[in-house]
């Protein structure tokens, strides 16, 4: 191996598994092409796994000529070549709904087609060609946005709750563009990279080359502030969704600060939290009010005197809903962190103390007795359920339960072609209730438990 190779097998190797594939975001560029390649050589081509994601937003003619590129290059290092396909619109449509920028929407809808491909291969992780000129860059574009101190961490080289590996980034773009080079392989240029409208592109053409002129070694100050930030102290507990507010009494405003950050960057995966954001949020949190505080296409909550997070534009409340199979186990990721478990998954996270209520409260309930498609969604204004004594509007009941106005509509809820069948309380330290139809003279144990867990 040379030393490029050496560099990049000691970042995938110890986190790739023994047998598993892991996922490459293939975009055809350089950087990316340097990357497939390097895992083909490293971990095997019958391992490497190239997704291209088709955003939809350049002409056909030059996506079909890329696609192409990519394709034959694939060909060539002999890895798989899968194309994610968005809709014509997709991005533009998101990013009109959150109210934020097209790169940003972009990556978003781009993460998610990759982890869902993730999953569909068992693959064990997912990397991406972030490289040490994109660190530099992300790092000045947090100064410039007076970013919290701890965000100058800049880019995360592993992100364990997204199975994300970035084992580039130590690694210079010349260095990349060499590699490729002695491989006799030809990349793909995206045209919207020279676009100066998207604020990454305009810091690299324009700002960062007038920025070099006078201070030449400004990566290198970059590089080492990022060091130097790294050395602060941090909290070393998990950083959960909610978050208990007595964790932050004994701790610095620095350090509170990177606990907030830690939690959006767990919750909002790769958006920005601004700093006047973060500071309300920590006067709240020291103030110890039930609060709501909404900014960034987030909204964060204080109740009960616990802290939660939750993505209010991402998938929102009342967008949110997904088709599940109660005939089999289920691990169903909800947005805000959340999760629906059932069988062998509900067992292992209460074991694991994950379940909030006592084990004897979990739901049990019989799978034959769902009625048409299952789906898997928030409350909404107007629910109800058939409790043993009547009908009851869903909202109500939560009102009953004391939880916070603010946290009902982030209530999950299964329902059926008969109505609500189960509405999960626990996440907010209320009780889990089931429709009527549910109750059965038999032993309950027999059925299959059903629980929402955070995280």
């Amino acid at each position: 191996m040379n030393s490029i190779e050496k560099v990049f097998a000691e970042k995938l190797l110890p986190l790739a598994g023994e047998n598993e594939p892991v996922v490459v975001a293939f975009s055809g560029g350089c950087d990316s092409l340097c990357l497939l390649a390097l895992c083909s050589k490293v971990l095997g081509a019958d391992r490497t796994l190239a997704l291209y994601v088709n955003h939809n937003i350049r002409s056909e003619e030059e996506l079909e000529k890329e696609i192409s590129l990519n394709r034959e290059n694939c060909k060539v290092l002999g890895v798989s070549f899968q194309v994610a396909c968005l809709k014509k619109g997709q991005v533009l449509d998101l990013a009109r709904k959150r109210g934020r920028a097209v790169e940003d929407a972009a990556r978003y809808l781009r993460y998610k087609e990759l982890e869902q491909y993730r999953k569909k291969t068992g693959s064990s992780l997912i990397l991406t060609a972030h490289h040490r000129q994109d660190q530099v860059e992300s790092i000045a574009m947090r100064l410039g946005r007076g970013a919290p101190l701890s965000s100058l961490r800049g880019i995360a080289e592993y992100d364990e709750n997204r199975h994300l590996l970035r084992p580039l980034l130590c690694i210079s773009r010349s260095d990349i563009e060499n590699y490729v080079l002695s491989l006799s392989l030809t990349w793909s240029t995206d045209s919207t990279n020279q676009d100066d409208l998207y604020l990454r592109n305009h810091i690299r053409n324009n700002v960062l080359p007038k920025v070099k002129q006078n201070f030449p070694s400004y990566e290198n100050v970059l590089l080492e502030l990022r060091d130097k930030v790294l050395d602060i102290e941090e909290y070393k507990g998990e950083i959960t969704n909610p978050m208990s507010l007595s964790l932050f009494s004994s701790l610095q405003a620095p350090t509170a600060i990177n606990v907030i950050y830690r939690l959006w960057n767990l919750v909002m995966k790769d958006s920005e939290l601004p700093q006047s954001l973060s500071g309300r949020v920590l006067v709240a949190i020291r103030q110890a009010k039930d609060i709501r505080i909404g900014s960034n296409g987030a909204l964060f909550c204080i109740y009960h005197d616990k802290l939660y997070l939750f993505s209010s534009s991402l998938e929102s409340s009342s967008s949110f809903e997904i088709e599940v199979n109660v005939h089999k186990p289920l691990n169903v990721s909800l947005p805000g962190n959340f999760a629906l478990l059932s069988s062998c998954h509900a067992q292992k996270a209460i074991e694991e103390g994950r379940y909030p209520l006592p084990s004897s409260m979990a739901l049990r309930m019989n799978a034959d007795s769902f009625n048409g498609k299952v789906m898997l969604r928030f409350a909404r204004m107007g629910d109800q359920i058939c409790l043993k004594d009547g009908k009851k509007k869903v909202f109500r009941l939560l009102q009953d339960m004391k939880i916070e106005p603010n946290l009902r509509p982030f209530v999950p809820v299964l329902v059926d072609s008969d109505g609500i069948c189960a509405v999960f309380g626990s996440i907010f330290g209320a009780r889990d209730r089931i429709c009527s139809k549910f109750h059965t003279s038999l032993a309950p144990n027999d059925f299959t438990q059903y629980i929402v867990v955070v995280g």
